[in-house]
């Protein structure tokens, strides 16, 4: 097994990290390096034929590396696995878990999906070499899956690999991510459209607000846990998924000529 730990942060404690941990080998980045970009480097510098990704913000379970190993004896080229959160998570963090984990809560069983969460995610090498040319600017992994989905690939959800989100983004840094990174999916999404249809598709921002916050609060209040928690941080989610619609409406209204992909932030 290797470790790969890209750093985008920009903190000089991580020199000191490569020197005490000399079997993990160590990727540095400019601070404004976003994840999607960490993520590529990582994989095209992974030797393994299982390549796994993780997010500084999630803790992996002891055996999160061997269950990932025994999921992959199944054909399937990608596996996602479940993501919990910290208990003692702030009101914050927790409307960033809904926004962002709610699909992947325990308990499920396993399915099938149309996308995974990257941030508890692992690939056999060859999917990775069939999606190569859209990592150009990032691993973004809407568009990955989406590519695997569309020749016949299965996306696997699986239970058993877990992570624990930790928290530790503010509040204000995640809604601007949150926009950033909806004005660039809708701007990339909008190279296959022609005009009308991306004006079409910023007309409806509202209906994706609503969609998305049904989604949410749907699937969060049908698994039955958190539902308290859910209520406390609801001002915050719908917040969040405002700034989601308004950056994608926006990314089909300036459209792929416009296209940069977003710093950390």
């Amino acid at each position: 097994m290797e470790i790969i730990v890209v750093d985008g942060s920009g903190r000089n404690e991580v020199r000191q990290f490569s020197k005490d941990f000399t079997t993990v080998r160590f990727l540095r980045f400019s601070a404004q390096t976003n994840v999607p970009r960490l993520w590529s480097a990582g994989v095209f510098s992974a030797q393994g034929e299982i390549v796994a990704l993780i997010i500084e913000n999630c803790l992996p379970a002891p055996d999160w590396a061997r269950r990932i190993l025994s999921a992959h004896s199944a054909p399937w080229p990608a596996i996602g696995g479940a993501i919990e959160i910290d208990p003692q998570a702030s009101l914050v963090d927790w409307a960033v878990y809904f926004c962002r984990y709610s699909r992947y809560m325990l308990p499920f069983s396993p399915r099938f999906l149309d996308d995974l969460p990257a941030d508890n995610c692992s690939y056999k090498r060859e999917a990775l070499g069939q999606v190569r040319g859209l990592m150009s600017d990032g691993f973004w992994e809407t568009f990955i899956h989406h590519d695997m989905g569309s020749r016949g690939e299965k996306l696997l959800s699986d239970p058993s690999p877990v992570v624990t989100y930790r928290g530790g983004i503010s509040g204000w840094t995640f809604f601007r991510r949150r926009y950033i990174h909806g004005r660039y999916f809708g701007a990339r999404r909008g190279r296959a459209f022609t005009l009308a249809q991306r004006l079409v598709r910023a007309a409806a921002s509202p209906v994706v607000l609503f969609l998305l916050l049904t989604h949410i609060a749907g699937r969060t209040w049908k698994n039955g846990r958190h539902r308290s928690r859910l209520l406390a941080t609801l001002p915050l989610i719908f917040c969040f998924v405002l700034a989601w619609a308004a950056g994608e409406g926006l990314g089909y209204l300036t459209g792929p000529t416009g296209i940069r992909a977003p710093g950390r932030d």
